[in-house]
């Protein structure tokens, strides 16, 4: 009695270790450079973009999940580094941005935080997080490589 026992067990063991198949990911190509096209002000709806920018600023991603952001300003050049992961969930793909220390670049509702959020749109433009408590609008496009 213990055999017939022990082998359904096996067996139902073993069928719901079938492998799924799953769908491959987009291999993803680094570097990516990704420049500030555009900036809405959440305050007026004012709409900057090229040359009318208030600032110029890219990001640049690396293979190793390594990020610099990168902001020109008045004739200043400003940078921060950390690291990005990117998830993906019901309301689309995002890059969460971790910062290896305080830096004015960062792009947060809180005004400690090391992390930055930003919203991968279908159309390959990245969109901040930023606006959600009355910060700018900054959209972004993919620079070619």
């Amino acid at each position: 009695m213990k055999n017939p026992l022990l082998l359904s067990l096996l067996l139902a063991t073993l069928s719901a270790c079938q492998k799924e198949d799953v769908p491959e990911t987009q291999t993803t190509a680094y570097p990516q450079t990704w420049q500030l096209v555009k900036m809405t002000s959440s305050w007026t709806n004012t709409v900057q973009t090229g040359t009318a920018l208030s600032w110029q600023e890219t990001y640049v991603f690396q293979a190793d999940s390594s990020f610099t952001k990168t902001r020109q300003q008045n004739g200043q050049v400003v940078d921060a580094q950390g690291t990005f992961s990117v998830r993906t969930s019901a309301t689309g793909q995002h890059i969460i941005l971790t910062y290896t220390a305080a830096n004015s670049l960062i792009g947060s509702c809180t005004a400690r935080a090391l992390q930055e959020y930003l919203l991968v749109k279908p159309n390959d433009t990245l969109v901040n997080t930023w606006e959600a408590c009355d910060g700018p609008r900054l959209e972004y496009e993919k620079v070619a490589q």
